[in-house]
């Protein structure tokens, strides 16, 4: 929209030029206005389509239907963080976040009759009885990914691919997830219409004032520049833990570059374009990881985790929340709600994506936890004209009402302390990874990178031989169980 509106200035500007070269020529003797015109004058840059209002087109060409009133029933994991709020609210209240789900449900609802309702509870428990049951109740649920990835594999749910009338690369849907296909088969969707994959990505936050204090600049030029690095996270770390209380040995009451949770060290690993699977050229995930830049990015995190008591990584989550709060943190590794969750910190703070394995890589890249909820069909549901309506209704009207209230009012304005987080969420979320070999479980492997930067060691090379025939046996087996399923 900003882009929009400044082509529009533009073209406004330019056109007093145009017309003032016009005048000029035909004032020369040229043979008239309208020839001269012709040769000088540049049509104006057509202003780029609001995305809203092209979301907007696309809600109003799903297929027009009346479901006569009829529930839509969705399963959802009971009081998971946001699990139950991000599909069903009760009423409005003045939360945006809150009121942007009650009013896309009010949308929905008017443009197809029907009325969607909740179920909270073991999501993996009620698809699995109203399978067995052959009941077709429900018509979306919402397990978290691990979950959903044994549903699927055990032959509980719909695949995305064979529902028609879905169009799953809509910017409504996260390609991270699509590009997660096993036997051209695709049985959960993250995307707008779950909120809670965004409460759960990885991310850095900054003490603003203590940054300034030890003397370095606010790195967000570096982010900006394609310098943001795992070398230079490290350098600003370095040589700002200090023993606060002066006892001679390093606790949670001390101050540190950097803390982080047991799951911190792997965010390095994703930041650095790495996975655990790739996938060979017809289309099969395969065990592929490049050891030579794990282990070197490993080398890289060692120096930050175990090394120089740059880190921090108390046993309790809410210590190093604590510890942030109390300006005794420069950076922050948590996840995205942790912006909410600080929301009372007095100094400013801001926000940045976690940084790349180095300068030549091109994009930034993030993390999304495998606790995320997201978004799949049960095999047994009904009225699969229904299910595809509402389902791309519900996803298109999150875009338009749920994402701008999550992300530019209750976060980038609302919590984040500047302008420029909102810039540096952009880039953050811009590319998740989603990778086979932590959401399925492959036999420890996803664990195993964290655990060597934990403890020091950069033998990642050992530790995956130890382990690779089993994950190598693991992924055969759900892909072969993925073959089978109709």
């Amino acid at each position: 929209m900003k882009r929009s509106l400044l082509l529009a200035l533009v073209a406004a500007m330019l056109l007093p030029m145009f017309a003032s070269c016009s005048e000029t020529t035909t004032d020369e003797g040229t043979d008239g206005g309208t020839a001269a015109s012709g040769d000088t004058e540049t049509a104006a840059e057509a202003p780029e389509p609001d995305k809203y209002d092209l979301a907007k087109e696309k809600f109003s060409a799903i297929a027009a239907a009346d479901f006569a009133g009829a529930d839509f029933g969705i399963a959802a994991q009971a009081a998971t963080g946001n699990s139950e709020k991000e599909i069903w609210v009760e009423e409005l209240t003045g939360d945006a976040v809150n009121d942007a789900v009650y009013n896309r449900n009010l949308s929905v609802n008017d443009r197809f009759n029907c009325n969607i309702t909740l179920t909270p509870g073991d999501v993996n428990s009620i698809v699995r009885q109203a399978v067995q049951a052959g009941d077709g109740t429900y018509k979306l649920a919402f397990p978290n990914m691990a979950t959903a990835a044994s549903m699927a594999q055990v032959g509980l749910l719909m695949d995305y691919n064979k529902l028609e009338n879905l169009n799953l690369t809509e910017a409504w849907w996260d390609q991270g997830t699509l590009a997660m296909e096993i036997a051209d088969k695709v049985f959960f969707m993250n995307g707008d219409i779950n909120y809670l994959d965004n409460d759960v990505t990885y991310i850095q936050l900054f003490n603003k004032q203590l940054i300034t204090d030890v003397g370095l600049d606010v790195p967000y030029d570096l982010v900006r520049e394609g310098k943001w690095t795992i070398d230079q996270f490290r350098e600003m770390c370095r040589n700002v833990t200090t023993d606060l209380d002066g006892d001679g040995s390093y606790t949670d009451s001390d101050r540190y570059g950097y803390v982080t949770t047991g799951e911190g060290p792997c965010t390095f690993f994703y930041g650095s374009d790495l996975t655990l699977i790739t996938y060979d050229d017809a289309g099969v995930p395969v065990l592929n990881v490049d050891m030579e830049k794990t282990v070197s990015a490993l080398e890289k995190v060692v120096k930050i985790i175990s090394e120089d008591n740059i880190t921090r990584i108390p046993s309790d989550v809410n210590v190093g929340k604590m510890m942030f709060m109390e300006d005794r943190v420069l950076f922050y590794g948590e996840v995205l709600s942790y912006i909410v969750n600080v929301r009372d910190m007095e100094t400013a703070f801001g926000v940045l994506p976690i940084p790349k394995y180095d300068e030549m890589q091109e994009q930034y890249y993030t993390y999304c936890n495998a606790i995320s909820s997201t978004a799949t069909v049960p095999k047994t549901a009904e009225d699969i004209g229904m299910i595809t309506s509402v389902l791309e209704g519900m996803a298109i009207q999150s875009y338009i009402q749920v994402t701008p209230a999550y992300y530019d009012i209750a976060l980038s304005r609302k919590y984040a302390r500047d302008d420029e987080s909102a810039e540096m969420l952009d880039i953050a979320l811009a590319n998740r990874v989603y990778d086979i070999g932590r959401i399925y479980s492959l036999g420890g492997i996803g664990s195993i990178f964290q655990t060597l930067a934990a403890s020091g060691s950069t033998d990642f090379a050992s530790s995956m031989a130890k382990q690779e025939k089993a994950a190598k046996k693991t992924l055969e087996r759900i892909v072969k169980d993925f073959t089978e399923l109709e």
